[in-house]
């Protein structure tokens, strides 16, 4: 577009148009074009100019995280040993006291298969019947 479309100078009638008379819904929307093309060139300086500022700014940003991180990381490290040792402790007992736990049930499973083999050999006591217990 060029110059004389942005103020509105220099536009021909169209051929239906009564000469200086004017159609006022033209002229709205020849306004509101212009209101829109002139906000439009605003934000795009406004866009250009944050552009330009920001760029510095980031770059502060990142290298703020950046520290950040770098101190994290620094401090994790004790941490994570600190971790690591007390779950080597919680480890280590929860393993005695699993070996512990199987070697009892594996007792337990042959005391009970001893005894089911075991009476096995002997004869069973005969059930006593409701009849004697009557007499």
């Amino acid at each position: 577009m060029g110059t004389d479309n942005q103020t509105g100078q220099g536009e021909q009638p169209d051929a239906g148009e009564p000469v200086g008379g004017g159609n006022p819904r033209r002229e709205q929307v020849e306004k509101a074009r212009e209101l829109g093309e002139r906000w439009l060139s605003q934000l795009q300086v406004m866009i250009e100019e944050a552009g330009k500022t920001a760029g510095p700014v980031l770059r502060d940003v990142a290298a703020k995280a950046a520290e950040l991180a770098a101190v994290a990381a620094e401090n994790a490290g004790p941490v994570a040993h600190k971790a690591a040792d007390v779950t080597e402790h919680v480890g280590d007992r929860l393993a005695a006291r699993s070996k512990d736990l199987a070697a009892d049930l594996r007792k337990a499973a042959e005391a009970a298969r001893a005894q089911a083999t075991g009476s096995g050999d002997e004869a069973p006591e005969a059930p006593k019947s409701d009849d004697s217990a009557k007499s």
